[in-house]
């Protein structure tokens, strides 16, 4: 991803999109209306598994050793939610639907947020508000139809990139940081973030109803990998 060319990028995107496509890969219609298969899936956690020295032992474990059953559960309820069939508000409501919708995936959820609570809880206050927010920020953004709600993270992501960064640039609120979330440190300091922000930065506000094509062409821009927008 050429990150210090987003217009010529998107402009490519454009011209893909008009002069032809290759065979597998979708269009908005098709992205939106997918019905997600444990193939998926299995692409997904593989093409990502690269990206696991930023992730915490406890988030990527549970994700490296999913049993089959997990991952049928995972492809329906990720399927019954773009269904419009549940609509969780926070973490209450989300492990009452896995409990008593999809019971195989709520022992691993619970441990993993369990964790991740643990941690929060050691950051200063300004880390946790900035944890806090982005938990009810990703509850909030959260949409059955996937463009829109990814509208909505393309929208908020630049308060987001910039809060990380005001935090590691406070030494008191960095040191807690680094103690409590090393993985997260390690990403905000990779070519792979500074990459993300640089997008991320240039980025126009979207119109999740108008600017479809737009935020699907944007989508395909962050799916390095070509697992999430090709069939």
């Amino acid at each position: 991803m050429c990150s210090l060319k987003v217009c010529n990028v998107l402009l490519a995107l454009f011209a893909v999109s008009v002069m032809g496509r290759p065979a597998n890969e979708m269009t908005e219609s098709e992205f939106s209306n997918m019905v997600f298969t444990v193939e998926k899936l299995d692409q997904i956690l593989k093409a990502y598994s690269v990206y696991k020295q930023f992730m915490p032992s406890y988030v990527w474990e549970p994700i490296e050793n999913i049993t089959e059953e997990q991952k049928t559960q995972a492809v329906q309820m990720v399927n019954d939610y773009h269904a419009g069939k549940y609509e969780p508000k926070n973490y209450d409501d989300m492990i009452a639907i896995i409990k008593k919708s999809y019971p195989a995936l709520a022992a691993p959820y619970e441990t993993m947020y369990s964790k991740y609570k643990e941690q929060v809880a050691k950051l200063g206050p300004k880390g946790q508000d900035y944890c806090n927010g982005l938990e009810a920020q990703m509850y909030s953004d959260a949409s059955p139809d996937r463009v829109v709600w990814a509208c909505h993270i393309f929208n908020n992501a630049k308060a987001a990139v910039s809060g990380a960064k005001a935090l590691l640039l406070d030494d008191a609120e960095a040191a807690k940081i680094s103690e409590a979330f090393p993985e997260a440190v390690t990403f905000l300091n990779s070519k792979e973030f500074e990459a993300y922000s640089i997008i991320v930065n240039n980025l126009k506000t979207l119109d999740c109803a108008k600017d479809r094509e737009q935020i699907f062409n944007t989508i395909k821009l962050f799916d390095k990998h070509s697992v999430l927008t090709n069939n």
